[in-house]
């Protein structure tokens, strides 16, 4: 399958990159530098348009005799109308351009910030979405448009909401996840400081590996204006992240805890879609403390 791709160049970008390329597909990268990931420089398979996704002309040169397009890049704004001109629109172009190119597959990158985080709720695929900042309303615009415009079309499409995503470079010059969370840990492990935590504060994770398979399922799958809260099932403190920390650091940090009254939750996002879609669960575990250790390792 030939693969038109945005945001190949960046951290779950690349991620998806290496796993098409794995899966034998071919993949064409939307990219401002295409010499910026060393490792996909001159590989067999996957070639580079010089572009941004506000370059409709590089768009339509990637998705032009294209069997799918993945749009992972997003514009980093500092306003809502910047947001809206930077971001939205061109994912909306992008998606024009797509549908007019006969691709047969779309998949959109969103994130579980098209919700808020009230600890009393547990959010499904088909919850409502109601975005408490700029970031979550961008995400919530962009789906929300794919998914009517998908209405009565050929093409099938699917938005893929991840969260927390980590992970070291997939591939020499390949960006690591840039969230401060987990290099604070890891960093204040290694140098013996205190780590700071909110008692019961914590995240669902999912390894940028594991997310790049929940795309490649659901580039071959039939389900057509589904979304797929992409996250491991378990809720991990920070708490027992920062144990971990000092563990595998053999650190003497000591771990202050904030009690500010937040209660003991269950994991809040559901992660029912893609185990029944695609028959995909994950354990983020074994990666967290790998990816502890390689951000430790830096310091």
């Amino acid at each position: 399958m030939r693969v038109a791709l945005t945001g190949g160049t960046g951290f779950i970008g690349s991620y998806v990159v290496e796993q098409l390329r794995a899966d034998g597909h071919d993949v064409v990268v939307l990219a401002r530098d295409p010499e910026k990931v060393s490792g996909f420089v001159n590989r067999p398979g996957i070639r580079f348009v010089r572009g941004s996704i506000t370059d409709r002309s590089a768009v339509r040169e990637i998705v032009a005799d294209a069997d799918a397009c993945i749009h992972i890049a997003r514009a980093k704004s500092n306003s809502a109308s910047e947001a809206v001109r930077e971001d939205t629109l061109p994912a909306v172009q992008l998606f024009e351009d797509a549908f007019a190119a006969g691709v047969d597959r779309l998949i959109y990158t969103s994130s579980i910030a098209v919700f808020d985080d009230r600890a009393e709720d547990q959010f499904t695929d088909d919850s409502a979405q109601r975005p408490i900042n700029i970031y979550g309303a961008t995400k919530s615009a962009a789906e929300t448009y794919l998914v009517g415009m998908a209405v009565g079309r050929s093409t099938t499409v699917a938005v893929v909401r991840p969260g927390y995503t980590f992970g070291n470079p997939v591939v020499t010059g390949a960006p690591t996840q840039g969230m401060p969370d987990l290099p604070r840990i890891a960093r204040a492990a290694k140098l013996g400081e205190p780590i700071e935590v909110v008692k019961n504060a914590g995240l669902q994770f999912i390894w940028a590996g594991d997310l790049a398979r929940v795309y490649s399922a659901a580039l071959t799958s039939q389900s057509n204006r589904r979304y797929y809260t992409s996250l491991s099932p378990e809720f991990y403190t920070w708490e027992q992240i920062a144990r971990w920390a000092i563990e595998l650091t053999g650190s003497n940090s000591e771990i202050v805890i904030e009690d500010t009254g937040r209660p003991v939750r269950r994991p809040p996002w559901s992660v029912e879609g893609i185990a029944r879609d695609f028959a995909l669960t994950f354990n983020a575990e074994a990666k967290l403390k790998d990816h502890l250790t390689w951000l430790a390792a830096r310091y």
